[in-house]
C-alpha cells in the first residue's frame, strides 16, 4: 500500500509538474506573438509617420510655390469700339448699332420683328 500511494503521489507530481511547465511553454509562445506584434505594430507607425511627413514637406513646398507665383494678367476685350472720334456722322453710328443689335438677335434666337403697338386692343 506504501509502494501504490508512492506511485500514486509521484503521478501526481508528474502530471502537475507537466502542467505547470505546458503553462510556461504557452506564455513563452504568448509572450513571443506579443512582441512580434508590437514590432510590426511599431514598424508600421514609424512608415506612416514617415509617410505624413513626406507629403506634408511636399504640400508645404507646394503651397509656397503657389504663394510666390505671379498672378495672371487680367486683359480686358472691347466687344463694341466706342467711337471717339467725331469723324463719323450719328446716322452711321445708328446703322452700326442697329446692325450689332440685329445680329445679336439672329445669333440668340430671338425675333427681330417688333410687336406692333396696338397689339393690347382687343377687336370685337
Amino acid at each position: 500500500m506504501k509502494q501504490a500511494t508512492v506511485i500514486f503521489f509521484a503521478f501526481i507530481l508528474t502530471f502537475s509538474a507537466g502542467w505547470l511547465v505546458k503553462g510556461w511553454h504557452q506564455d513563452s509562445l504568448e509572450l513571443v506573438a506579443l512582441k512580434t506584434a508590437n514590432e510590426v505594430n511599431n514598424a508600421s507607425l514609424k512608415a506612416q509617420q514617415d509617410l505624413a511627413s513626406q507629403s506634408a514637406r511636399t504640400l508645404e513646398n507646394k503651397l509656397e510655390e503657389l504663394a510666390n507665383v505671379q498672378p495672371p494678367e487680367i486683359r480686358t476685350e472691347i466687344i463694341k469700339p466706342v467711337f471717339t472720334n467725331l469723324c463719323v456722322s450719328d446716322d452711321f453710328v445708328r446703322m452700326y448699332n442697329e446692325a450689332i443689335d440685329s445680329a445679336e438677335r439672329t445669333l440668340s434666337g430671338k425675333s427681330t420683328d417688333k410687336m406692333p403697338d396696338d397689339i393690347t386692343k382687343v377687336k370685337r
